[in-house]
């Protein structure tokens, strides 16, 4: 007998399901705020950790990167 997966939505813990709710029912400022945050926290997590800056780094460089090989002025990842 093949077991029948769940949808996602049963699988949630109270606590997304009550943050999920919570963005839902934001204003865009609050969520703009929120996202804010976020940046501003993540931002000083990598400042703390050089490797972990080097790495985005990189990967931002390389992925702002034009590259001549896909056709005229195409950005290459």
């Amino acid at each position: 007998m093949q077991e029948r997966a769940t949808a996602p939505a049963v699988d949630m813990t109270a606590r997304d399901r009550h943050m999920r709710r919570r963005m839902h029912d934001a204003t865009p400022s609050e969520r703009l705020a929120a996202m804010r945050l976020l940046i501003e926290r993540s931002w000083a997590m990598l400042q703390h950790n050089p490797t972990g800056l080097a790495h985005f780094r990189r990967r931002t460089v390389k992925a702002r990167a034009i590259s001549s090989s896909g056709g005229p002025m195409s950005h290459g990842t």
